[in-house]
Order: structure tokens, then sequence, then C-alpha cells
């Protein structure tokens, strides 16, 4: 049986349809294949934009920093192990030393207290007691009385007892003298290593001072070349107080210094930092070996101990301008602009006569963005360089 409105609603159904099948051919939102894909490639190329500007501009920055921080620490290191290293043979060697000069084998011992169990053993046995021997001697002087004779041809008399004491006596008197002149010889060779030590080190610091090596290693004082032949001299004199140091002979601190001079012209860095290491330890206030031990350590790339012994001369004599300078280039290297200008400024305040200072706190300026302070710096700099002139 069919529904009065059956044919109504198919004809309400067939007109949705056709409604909706006439809305889906008009244009819409929903893009094609073809621009579907073209956005992802866009999309994707941003996404792959912005990750490398971030690795460029954040991340390699930091990654460098890292292996920049990674060599500095691993020379630090080095030297640190090689310079425990030697400490730890130096003491191998003195303990060593030590054993052989102090020390015999426990079997050595065992066998002479056993031997000298077996003479108390046969004392024992082969000898008599002091009492007894007391006893036996007054029996003895009291048969000497009465046989004289017999007993002088059985023994030695006391004559001749005399003359063999003072003969022993005589003996002991030549071994004293020539002991005696022994340790004469030692205390004269002594003192004349003294003197001949003292004679090395005014001729050490002599012939730097002929050879016109400064005592500051800046690269504006250095000297850039020196002759070969004199180079040779002074490291001669300084292997010769090297030997004479090894004899247990102390040199002054200021010999370690004029030392570490040479051993640097030398190229010869690690030991100039061990001589200036001595003459701070000889010389808690040796400004100018904390200087060159600045210098120095920020050449071998350790910028960090550099640091911290040009803080210790600054503490020494905070008015005096090098160690604020050496400091202001090496926070500079490291690219701490705000240390660097600092340094820079004290160099500034104790001697205002450096005028090249003003044209490199500008440059910082620059680096850092401060226009203003910049143009100060260097307006300051053209000034005092006209009026120079």
């Amino acid at each position: 049986m069919k529904l009065p409105f059956e044919n109504l609603f198919k004809h309400l159904r067939l007109e949705k349809v056709r409604k909706i099948v006439s809305i889906s051919s008009k244009s819409t939102f929903i893009k094609t294949d073809k621009q579907l894909y073209f956005i992802l490639i866009v999309a994707f190329a941003i996404s792959a934009v912005a990750l490398l500007s971030y690795w460029l501009f954040k991340e390699r920055p930091y990654y460098n920093n890292l292996l920049v921080e990674k060599d500095e620490v691993i020379k630090t290191l080095k030297f640190t192990r090689d310079k425990l290293k030697k400490i730890h043979e130096n003491a191998v060697d003195a303990y060593e030393k030590k054993l052989t000069n102090e020390y015999v084998l426990k079997s050595l011992y065992d066998n002479t207290i056993n031997d000298y169990e077996q003479k108390i053993t046969s004392y024992k046995n082969d000898y008599i007691s002091k009492v007894e021997h007391q006893n036996q001697v007054a029996e003895l002087e009291q048969r000497l009385k009465e046989q004289e004779e017999y007993l002088s041809k059985e023994r030695l008399s006391r004559e001749d007892y005399e003359q063999k004491i003072t003969a022993l006596e005589q003996k002991v008197s030549v071994m004293e003298d020539k002991n005696l002149d022994l340790k004469t010889s030692l205390k004269e060779s002594m003192e004349f290593m003294k003197g001949e030590k003292e004679m090395l080190e005014g001729m050490l610091s002599v012939e730097r001072k002929k050879a016109l090596l400064p005592s500051l290693i800046l690269s504006e004082t250095k000297k850039k070349t020196i002759d070969t032949r004199t180079l040779k001299k002074l490291v001669t004199i300084k292997d010769k107080l090297k030997r004479v140091e090894e004899m247990n002979i102390d040199l002054k601190p200021e010999t370690y210094f004029e030392m570490g001079i040479v051993s640097y012209y030398n190229k010869q860095h690690e030991e100039a930092i061990e001589q200036w290491e001595n003459a701070v330890s000889l010389n808690k206030n040796n400004l100018k070996a904390y200087i060159c031990l600045g210098i120095v350590y920020s050449e071998e790339n350790m910028p960090d101990n550099a640091v911290k012994v040009l803080k210790r001369a600054v503490e020494i004599n905070p008015k005096y301008s090098t160690p604020h300078l050496v400091l202001a280039r090496i926070y500079e290297q490291k690219g701490a602009l705000d240390d660097a200008i600092y340094e820079y400024s004290k160099v500034l305040e104790i001697t205002p006569e450096t005028i090249e200072i003003y044209s490199t706190l500008g440059t910082l300026y620059e680096k850092k963005g401060l226009k203003e302070e910049a143009r100060k710096s260097f307006a300051q700099y053209e000034k005092l360089k006209g009026a120079n002139k």
C-alpha cells in the first residue's frame, strides 16, 4: 500500500540532490592536487631555510665556541699532565735514591743478626765472663810478680805495647788529617762553585742587556731577530747555571727570570714557563715574571692561565699599565669585549699619553654597536694625534 505523500517525498529528495550537484559544480575553496603539492613544497622550503638559519646563526657559533674551549682545555690538560709527569719522575728518582742510600735488604740485615748471634754463642763457648777474667788477671798479676823473667819471654813488654799504641795513634792522626783535607777541599770546591754561580748570574744579565733583549716580551718591545752567535752564548750560560742548580746550589729569583727570557728567545716556551714559575715561587712580587708568564700562556693558547697570572700582577701594582694592556688584548682575542674595554680604559687612566688606545676602543665600541661611544673615541684619537704632530 502506497502512502499518499510518497511521490511528494521522492520529489523533495530529487530536488535536494539537484541542489547539491549544482553547488558542487560551482567554484569552492577546495584546492586541486597540484595546488596542495605546491603549498606543501613551499612550507617545506620555508622550514628548511628556517632550520638552516637557526644552525648558522645560533648552533654553529655555539659549536665553534665549544671546539675552541675544548682545544684550550686539551692544551691545559696536556701541559698539566707533562708537569705532573715531571714532578712524578722527580719524586720517583728521589725515593729511589732514598731507598738506595738509607735502606738495605732485610736479608742482609738478617744475615748480620745471625752472624752476631753465632759470635755471641761462640763467645759464650770460647770465652769467660768478665768477673772470672778479673779474677784470673789478679791471679796472673800475682804470678807475674813471682815469675817476671818467664812472663817477659812469653808476652810483649810494656814498652813494646806502648810503642804499638803510639804507632796506631800516629796512623789515626794521619787518617784524621786526610779526612780534614777532604773536608777542606770539598768546602773550597763549594765556595768556588758559588763564586762561579754569582759570576754566571751577573754575566747572564749583562749579556742579555748587551743583546738588547728587553725584560718584557710585549709585541711592541719584543726583539724580532737575534744574532745566532749571541743567542748561542746566552744559551751556554743558561745551561751552565742549570748544571750549578743540579748541584743543589740555590739560584737567585732574578736569575730564573733571566733564564726564562733566554729560553723564550730560544723558542723553548715550556722551559721558559717553568723558569718563570720558579722565579715567582721564590719572589711572590716578581711583577715582570708574572707579565711574561701571562704573555707566553696566551701565545700557547692558554688564556685562562694567562688571565690568572696577570690579575696577580695587577694586585702587586695596580698603577702599572702593562698588565692591564696585556689583559685587554687577551680579552679582545677571546671576544670578551666588555672586559677588554674595561682594561683598555684602565690603561688610559694610568698612561693617558697612549693615544692609540682611543682608536682601539673606538673599534671595540663599533663591534658592540655603541656608535656614539665609538665616534667619541675616534674623535679623541684624531684630536690627540693632530696635537702631537
